[in-house]
């Protein structure tokens, strides 16, 4: 293949998925500015809940990414029927672990908000929020595995196309639930008319949200099983687990949880200790990681091309092929994390008014977003990179690369410069760079030595 050719399936893969992930950024975006209209407390209330959303996304990591690379490498070698079992067995195994986590999430929801250091004010919609929100965990958590399983089979059309609907849903059903009803003016012409709304705050966008994402989760699940596929699944085959397969999930996806969980865990401390410093803070740094969660989207998309069209190539036993999408996609993460970066250095306090008024907020903000823009072109590779090397089922690298930064450096770095120096904000965010400096040098270390190229590729159990 020529470089055209590989730039060509790269972009294929990787725009969908590039779309998908801004059309979900950018839905937070509106949700973070509606809820933002309701005061900083509204604000830090939601913001408050984003380590534990995050946390237990974590999870679904263990079936996305183990099952992507499963069915990824199974259509790479043509061996279809062998992609259509690894689809059911995660599917299966997900159904049941997202169960469980739903039972217990929404027990404990109650008391998680004032674990994690929740001020009095901002309690109870904190509490609101995240019981309403874990509603839709299992046809959640199941939509994204059944989009993953698309991803592996070179489809990313499809998960894209239902973000976007499910999104304007989202929007929309943001704009009648959290607001009272009350009289719009459409600009220029001068017209006035009433518009109804439920007037329900911070309970009104967890709702939004959380039909929103069960909607998303069936809509996904539907397709795949209706839909003009590459493999074609039957629900009657659910729960027909196979030992083999589901080890060779867990192989790749265990890691890949792992990796997360143990950055989920190490942000509940370090949400703590952001926490600690007051509502302002909180409200800020939730804002600051909203605007800056747009930065690496492109990564996020050529991240899932590196993992399908690598596990495919390796799968069909070219390792050329998979070096030269690896190389690609890397460079194509330098030149996008250097963009957004500048983007993030030179216009922080724009980002920060789309979603605040409060001056003090803002100001936080700009510091923290201004800290990190210096290292997005490393953050942005490594994300590129550590979706190369779990497309050759290499999960455990990014892994300690989350463990080495997280813990190791973030974690004890932020509390230095928040309690020693008492740098507050950017303190923290300062903490943020060193960490994801730190995971990008593991990971690309891991790269260049190639031995991912030569991983153990089971096409035939």
């Amino acid at each position: 293949m020529q470089t055209k050719d590989y730039l060509k399936d790269t972009f294929r893969i990787a725009i969908p998925s590039i779309i998908e992930h801004i059309a979900n950024v950018i839905v937070g975006f509106v949700d973070t500015m509606m809820v933002a209209t309701l005061g900083t407390v509204a604000t830090a209330a939601v913001g408050i809940n984003s380590t534990v959303t995050w946390f237990l996304m974590a999870f679904s990591t263990l079936f996305a990414v183990g099952t992507t690379v499963q069915v990824a490498q199974s259509i790479g070698a043509d061996n279809h029927k062998r992609a259509r079992r690894a689809a059911i067995n995660g599917l299966s195994g997900g159904f049941i672990l997202f169960t469980i986590i739903f039972i217990l999430i929404f027990t404990l929801a109650p008391y998680i908000p004032k674990w994690l250091g929740a001020e009095t004010e901002i309690l109870q919609d904190a509490v609101s929020y995240l019981k309403i929100w874990t509603i839709a965990i299992i046809p959640m958590f199941l939509g994204r595995t059944a989009s993953s399983i698309l991803r592996g089979l070179g489809n990313t059309k499809v998960p894209m196309i239902v973000a976007f609907f499910i999104n304007i849903f989202n929007i929309i059903g943001n704009f009648f639930l959290i607001y009272n009803t009350r009289v719009v003016t459409i600009p220029i012409i001068g017209i006035e008319f009433t518009v109804w709304g439920a007037g329900l705050g911070v309970t009104g966008a967890a709702i939004s949200t959380s039909l929103s994402n069960a909607l998303g989760g069936i809509v996904m699940l539907y397709l795949l099983f209706n839909g003009s596929q590459t493999i074609k699944l039957y629900l009657e085959d659910l729960f027909k687990f196979e030992k083999m397969l589901l080890k060779h999930i867990f192989k790749t996806g265990a890691p890949a949880t792992g990796q997360d969980l143990i950055t989920d865990m190490g942000q509940v401390l370090y949400q703590k200790m952001v926490a600690s410093l007051g509502t302002i803070q909180v409200a800020a740094h939730h804002l600051a990681t909203t605007a800056e969660s747009l930065s690496y989207m492109p990564a996020s998309g050529f991240s899932v091309a590196a993992t399908t069209l690598i596990g495919q190539s390796l799968g069909a036993g070219k390792k050329e092929d998979a070096e030269s999408f690896g190389k690609i996609c890397f460079i194509l993460s330098l030149f996008a994390g250097l963009f957004s970066g500048l983007m993030l250095y030179i216009f922080p306090r724009q980002l920060m008014s789309l979603f605040s008024k409060d001056i003090a907020v803002i100001e936080e903000g700009v510091g923290a977003l201004r800290i990190i823009a210096f290292v997005q072109p490393l953050f942005n590779a490594t994300i590129v990179l550590t979706g190369v090397l779990r497309g050759a089922g290499d999960t455990k690298v990014p892994l300690y690369a989350a463990l080495g930064g997280m813990w190791f450096v973030r974690l004890i770095s932020a509390y230095i410069f928040i309690n020693v120096f008492k740098w507050g904000l950017r303190g923290a965010w300062l903490g943020m760079l060193l960490d994801l400096s730190v995971r990008f040098i593991i990971v690309f270390y891991r790269y260049i030595k190639k031995d991912w190229l030569n991983a153990e590729i089971i096409v035939d159990d």
